[in-house]
Order: structure tokens, then sequence, then C-alpha cells
């Protein structure tokens, strides 16, 4: 008797952009043993964390980890959620449309940083909240140094503003090399003009030094002496200034740029600074921002729909000059997104991607475009984009060809995705909205993508290089488990991940839960995970009737049931569910019909591990066969 094994590891591979049809596998993935047997392993579950106070529900925008806690976000308010205890304070509320943020953290954990697609925002590591704003001085450019200039020259900022910025300056023999800003000011709406006060003679001293010696000591009447500042008086040398100032115990110590002529018991000390000019510019962080953040070489780098990729003052994110960006440029597309890989940033335009790299250059952006890297692939939505240790994975397009999938291989995208995952793709309104994120489990990397459009989640298996279809049931009773008021099966609804090092931590999209991800987890907050694997048709080579006496299900016995139907019409009408006892020694059924074609469906929504092998069926071929007779089945 015939004997066939249908794997319970069904790629997907539909015909249209519809689950209706043909085969897949769902809520699982697929472990290769021995370069040859695969099995299939049920996906972890979700377990809903108690908040205290909880978050209210809505639309999550991002979760991350930063100094020790979680951070979600959910419509447009930041909270602080202690991995241990779950207690809730809420950070901030940040303002623009509601969608997915962007966050990096920057060195030695000093602020994390978000963007929203509209602002930007700093969570420092002591736990402050602040918009960036464009209302503060954010550099200062001497134009001219002048001369005469002593450190305590005064920096005046005039224009109108909320609090004025202060500042003081850097001069070299007498000549201001660079203004420090000290207080960026607030309210300011145009840059506010630059001038320079030197600082008031001191002319009540009373020094002393040795005969030829260039050090003088004060203890009464210093009054405001700073370095640069010119000193005259009976035994100084013409044009000698202060090159050093110290203070121990109630005695200035003051050294001369050179050695006086004769004791000097009186000085004047001069700050004569004269013909130096400077101007200012304010704060600038871009608006229309693409989706991605990226730290590189202490810059935070943020990048706007036209092409301009701008960089922060480096080592510090609340700077960003107006004039410090690159344009992708190589072609005439719009960016979609920006990640970093490896050392470089890439640029995701709408059909090409850029490739650019710290150049170290002296003003402007630091960045140097790596021109012969330069790719014709671009980014269909850069909410997909997600980088992974040496890695980059995102829905690209090109001119000529729909959105695919690609995998970055050193600076070449590779396609990963199948025509079958392609159609899916491209399908009307699956790249509206979307999510994505990459997380490592039990050996597999996971990349996550939700296209919310076709309320669809296909999740690729980078190591087996696989692809499946995860889902979330909802339970039916009136709570905020309702996607758009309909229960039942939906999208994989753990849109956002995180994980502290130990757990694994995951942001409901539409209703702002925390859950946690483990593989001791058997269902999604009490609601059932649903195994599902659908064969391809199976004629057996050849269309002649098939008469099926026995089915088995071949993997690890546990107290759970599968359910098991089949279609004969080409997916279109299935049978009852029959139910196999996969407890048993053998997990079998018998007497289960007869088809020239036939497709079949093995359902189970126990909450058990799963780990299973095959369908073992055995069958028998109609040989003496005649069209609109009964045929007749001989059995060897």
């Amino acid at each position: 008797m015939p004997i066939t094994r249908i794997p319970l590891t069904q790629p997907i591979e539909s015909r249209t952009s519809s689950f209706a049809k043909d085969s897949r596998c769902v809520n699982g993935y697929f472990e290769t043993r021995d370069q040859s047997k695969r099995e299939f392993i049920k996906r972890p579950g979700l377990q809903s964390q108690t908040l205290a106070p909880a978050i209210p529900a809505g639309d999550a925008q991002g979760l991350t980890y930063f100094n020790g806690y979680l951070y979600a976000i959910v419509n447009n308010v930041v909270y602080q959620v202690d991995p241990i205890s779950y207690t809730v304070t809420t950070v901030g509320t940040m303002t623009g449309a509601i969608q997915n943020c962007s966050m990096v953290q920057t060195m030695n954990n000093a602020y994390l940083f978000i963007q929203n697609g509209t602002n930007g925002y700093l969570l420092s590591s002591s736990g402050s909240f602040t918009q960036i704003t464009n209302d503060t001085v954010a550099t200062v450019t001497v134009l001219t140094g002048g001369s005469g200039y002593s450190n305590g020259t005064t920096v005046t900022f005039t224009g109108s503003c909320t609090t004025p910025a202060t500042a003081s300056i850097t001069a070299v023999n007498g000549v201001i090399i660079g203004v420090t800003i000290l207080t960026k000011g607030l309210g300011y709406t145009t840059a506010p003009t630059v001038s320079f006060t030197p600082a008031a003679t001191v002319s009540s001293a009373t020094v002393s030094n040795t005969s030829g010696s260039s050090i003088m000591t004060a203890s009464t009447g210093i009054g405001s002496l700073y370095v640069g500042m010119t000193v005259s008086g009976a035994g100084v040398n013409a044009g000698t200034t202060i090159t050093a100032l110290s203070s121990t115990g109630g005695t200035y110590t003051i050294t001369l740029s050179s050695t006086t002529t004769a004791n000097v018991t009186t000085a004047t000390f001069t700050d004569a600074g004269n013909g130096a000019t400077a101007t200012s510019l304010l704060n600038f962080f871009p608006t229309n921002l693409v989706p991605g953040a990226v730290f590189l070489d202490s810059y935070v780098f943020v990048a706007t729909q036209g092409g301009r990729i701008y960089s922060s003052a480096v080592g510090d994110p609340t700077i960003w000059n107006p004039l410090d960006y690159i344009t992708a440029e190589s072609e005439p597309d719009n960016l979609v997104g920006i990640v970093k890989h490896f050392n470089y940033i890439l640029g995701l335009g709408q059909w090409s991607t850029d490739f650019f790299y710290d150049g170290g250059n002296a003003t402007g952006s630091p960045l140097a475009v790596a021109s012969s890297y330069k790719s014709e692939i671009g980014c269909a939505n850069g909410a997909s984009i997600v980088q992974f240790e040496q890695s980059v994975i995102w829905i690209g397009r090109s001119k000529s060809e729909g959105p695919q999938v690609f995998l970055m291989d050193g600076t070449s995208p590779v396609k990963v995705s199948t025509v079958y995952i392609d159609r899916w793709l491209q399908k009307a309104n699956a790249l509206d909205t979307i999510d994505a994120y990459v997380f490592k489990m039990n050996g597999h990397t996971f990349y996550v993508l939700t296209l919310h459009g076709i309320n669809t989640t296909l999740v690729f298996d980078i190591n087996e290089k696989m692809w499946y279809n995860w889902s979330m049931w909802t339970l039916g009773n009136a709570d905020t488990g309702a996607v758009d008021g309909v229960y039942g099966e939906q999208y994989f609804r753990a849109s956002y991940y995180t994980t502290d090092g130990t757990s694994y931590f995951m942001l409901d999209d539409d209703t702002g839960k925390l859950y946690k991800l483990s593989s001791d987890y058997y269902t999604d907050d009490g609601a059932p995970i649903y195994y599902r694997c659908v064969s391809d048709i199976i004629d057996s080579g050849t269309t002649k009737r098939k008469f099926y006496t026995r089915l088995e299900i071949v993997g690890d016995k546990i107290p759970a049931t599968m359910m098991v139907r089949h279609s004969n019409d080409d997916y279109q009408t299935w049978s009852s569910y029959r139910q196999v006892d996969l407890s048993k020694p053998r997990a079998q059924i018998y007497q289960l019909g007869e088809a020239r074609r036939r497709a079949w469906e093995f359902l189970c929504t126990d909450a058990v591990p799963l780990r299973l092998d095959a369908a073992e069926i055995d069958f028998s071929i109609g040989e003496l066969e005649q069209d609109g007779a009964t045929p007749t089945n001989y059995r060897r």
C-alpha cells in the first residue's frame, strides 16, 4: 500500500495575495536537524504585564530599553516602566501626528534621542525630558578676531527673546579665535546680533615681584583680571600681557608674557580689545523627517524627505546647526529612511541607496559619500527598515521592480522574499502602514513585518531562510482587545519589541499593552495560539482516484488534539474537522475518503508546546477506472 508523508512545515506558496488557497504554516517556525529533517516548532507566547498605574489604551509608537528602564510611547506620551516592579511613570508628551518613533542612545547613555517625524526629543540619563527647540542660539561664528582682547571680554546677544543667551570667548595674543556658548537662551525668533565688550580696566591692584621676574603676586585690589589683559606700570615692558592666573589661600599669582625690568609695586591691567565681529545662528532641528535615527562617531543623524541628512553637534545632540547637512543626490528620488550599517549611514531613497561615512570634515556635515557603493535598490516604506547585528533588512524597490524584501550582505542588497511574499507586498494598501522589528530567540533571528493595511504579519526566519505567517487571536468580548471593532484571528499585534538582556518585551500597537514574550507561554495572554498547517494540493504523482485509509501525526506526544480536515476541490470547500489525540502512542485516524487531488489542513489550538514532523497517510489507487463509472479499488 502506498504511503505518503506530508511535512508539517509547509512554506508560504500563495498563488494570489490571499491565504484562502495554497500552502502555509501559521504561528511557528521551522528547525532543520541533521541537515535534512525539518520540524515545526510553535512560536513563543505572550503574557501581559500588570502595570501600576496602567498605561491608557491608545496607539503605540515605540518601545525601547534605556538606563535600566523600559520606555513605551503611546498616543505621543512617553512612559517609563520599571522592568521588575512594573511601576509606570509619565515622562513627557510629544506633539505632532501619531506615528512610529525612531530612537537611539548617545555616547555613554547620556541621552535617549527620540524623533517622531515632526520633532526631536531628548531623555537624559537623569530622567529629564525636553524637546529640541529652534528658539535657542546654536552656534557663534567669529568673522574677525580683532586685537587686544582678554578672556574676560563680555559677549552680548541682542535680539528679542525670553531669556538671553550667554557666552565666553577664547583669545590668543589678543585675537578672539572662538566663542563658547554657556547658555543657549530661549524664545528667539531670529538670530541675535553678537557684540564684544572689553572687560573693565583694573588699576587699583597692589602687586609685587622680584626684579626681572615674569611672576607677580597680589593679595588685595585684584579686581577682575583675565588672561590676555595688557599690563602697564613702572618697570613693566611694553606689550606685556597676562598669560596665566591662579589663586591659593587668597594670594593671586599672575604670570606675564615677558620679564619685567625692575621691581613692580603697582600696575594697571587693561582689556583694550577692538575690531572683533561675529554672527550667530539659531538652533535648527529639521522637520518632515523620515524614519531613522543614527548615532555615529558622537553625532546623531536624522534625515528629511527632501534628501538632507542633518547631524547634531559632535557629542551634543541638543545643538543642530542649519548648515550641518549633506544631501543624498545621486538620484532625483526622495529619501524614505536612514539606518546605520557597519560604519556607514545608508540613505535609502525611493529607488536608490547612498552610502555615507565620517569624512572628518571641519565644517558642515562630517559625512562624505562612498559613491562606489551606491545601489539602485531603494525602499518602499521607511518603517520596514531594521538594523540588526551585521546587517540591515527592509522592503526595497527599484525603478523597474515592485516591493521586495532585501537583506544587506556587506554592501550589496540580496533579495530574500519569495515570489509568493512579493505578491503580498504588492497588494493594495499593503504598504500604507507598517511595523517591523528583529528579535533573536532559541537560536533563530526573526524579521517580524506587519502590514496593517491588509491585517497580515509575515515573519522571515533569517537562519532557516523561510517565511511564516504569524497571527494573534482576539478574545470575543467587549474590551480593548478589539481591532477596529473586529474580534477573532488578527495580525500579530505585538508590533514593537525591546529587551533588557534577559527578558523579551513587546507592545500591542492598538491597546498599548506591555507583553512578555517567552517559549514558556503557550497562549497569547490567555487567548489560544492557532497552529495551522495547510498543505499544497497533493496527487501523489497521478490523477487516478486515491482512497485514504489511515492518517497519523508524527511528532512529540503531548496532551493535545490535532484537528484535521481536507479539501478535494482546490480549497473551495472543506470537510468537517476530525480529531487526532496527540497523546496516544499512535496519533491516528482512519477512513478518510477518496479524491484525485487533495489538500490537507492541520489545526491545533491547545495551550501546549508543539514540535511536529509530518502527517503519514496510507492510501490505495483505483486502477480500473472509467469516466462516469464507479471505480474499482484493488489493494496489494
